[in-house]
């Protein structure tokens, strides 16, 4: 990785270790005093077995308290909905978010007539595909994206997914069975393996030209902080300048057919939801366990219990436990740093980034140019490194009862 990736990725540790401490709260969702349409995220932290890569904040799965959770999901967009907040886009985050899918169909059509959806994008695995025929839910998801993560049954064995999904070819039909079945399906895919070749990264860009989904979404491997010695013992450690090596023969690779939408993402299409909607949306509301806020200046946390969730929505709070609040700069900052990971020119006007940027060859022309993309990469994958210990932070003294909803 090059001397400006690496200071980049440097100042983003230092950023994130500053910024992003979440504290004790009290404080709620102010009242929306505008119609601003925002993105509404939704989260379902259950899943039937458990990667040992995912960071995010997941059960195992327990149906009757799956069910209850669903249910106390309906209060809380309520809730939401009350205090004046309206949303046009919904993004389901898990965990497996299509875990009920019957259950996931009624969210949809609650939310729905609560407030003016436009879009509906979910997340899914390649086991839970057949259950959305069933649920009829061909007509309500606007974009789906199955994580797939690799067509390699190597790297599927060692992740803990081939015995989980099946081998790459068995995805593979799964995945080409529902291509026509809605508006959009993107397809997750995860690169810098400690022991990928560049062979086996071009057998994979292979697969996915000859599968054509509308959408890819190329992801660096991430190890969050808390598990990141055990996978680095276990897997290997991850390198940075094969990071950007394999960064640059994806760029070449998928420009052949797809046009580039934001650092990790690609496209068909020039134009169309990506749904990356940290690009797109500066403000959003998060319902569910472990879900977060961002609004005006304050980020906020739902409790990542749920009994404690019940607890909350069972006297009519919404369940936030933790919030921070950001400088105004910090904030500018932020959204300079997300914009331009779209590949958009920045709208916020910070000289001095701008102009480093600039004397750096990571912009042209006010656009951001290939090694411009991969430096936003690296500062995004940071990011996320941020929130993972964030994460791990909030769910630290959990304990086996706080999956459960008795």
């Amino acid at each position: 990785m090059a001397v400006i990736e690496q200071i980049a990725s440097a100042v983003m540790k230092r950023a994130v270790k500053k910024y992003l401490r979440l504290v004790p709260s009290t404080v709620s969702l102010p009242p929306a005093s505008d119609e601003i349409p925002r993105l509404l995220y939704i989260h379902i932290p259950f899943c039937l077995t458990l990667c040992p890569y995912c960071s995010f904040h997941k059960f195992r799965f327990d149906e009757p308290s799956a069910k209850r959770y669903f249910e106390l999901l309906h209060d809380e967009m309520r809730m939401v909905h009350a205090l004046g907040y309206r949303f046009d886009s919904i993004y389901f985050g898990g965990g497996t978010t299509t875990i009920l899918p019957h259950e996931l169909g009624n969210t949809i059509d609650l939310a729905k007539s609560l407030f003016s959806i436009r879009e509906v994008s979910c997340e899914s695995d390649p086991s839970h595909l057949n259950d959305l025929e069933d649920a009829d839910l061909y007509g309500k998801i606007d974009r789906l994206s199955i994580g797939i993560q690799s067509f390699n049954d190597r790297h599927l064995q060692k992740i803990g997914r081939y015995k989980k999904f099946g081998s790459g070819d068995e995805q593979y039909a799964k995945v080409s069975a529902v291509l026509g079945d809605f508006p959009i399906v993107n397809i997750d895919m995860i690169y810098n393996y400690p022991d990928q070749s560049e062979e086996e990264l071009h057998r994979g860009i292979d697969t996915i030209l000859r599968l054509r989904p509308p959408q890819v979404t190329f992801y660096p491997l991430m190890y969050a902080p808390g598990i990141r010695e055990n996978l680095s013992k276990r897997w290997g450690a991850l390198s940075n300048t094969k990071d950007a090596d394999f960064y640059r023969i994806i760029t070449e690779r998928m420009s052949e057919v797809y046009t580039q939408r934001s650092s990790w993402a690609w496209s068909l299409s020039s134009e169309g939801i990506i749904d990356e909607y940290v690009i797109e949306r500066s403000e959003y509301v998060g319902i569910g366990s472990g879900a977060f806020s961002f609004i005006g200046d304050t980020l906020y946390a739902n409790t990542f219990s749920l009994p404690a969730y019940a607890a909350k929505i069972g006297k009519n709070e919404l369940p936030i436990t933790h919030a921070t609040t950001f400088p105004p700069r910090a904030i500018r900052q932020y959204r300079m740093m997300v914009e331009m990971f779209g590949l958009q020119p920045s709208k916020q006007h910070l000289w001095i980034e701008s102009s480093l940027l600039k004397i750096c060859g990571m912009v042209e022309n006010d656009h951001v140019n290939e090694r411009g993309a991969h430096l936003f990469s690296v500062m995004m994958r940071e990011f996320y490194n941020g929130m993972d210990y964030v994460r791990e932070t909030m769910r630290k003294d959990l304990t086996k009862e706080d999956g459960l909803i008795r």
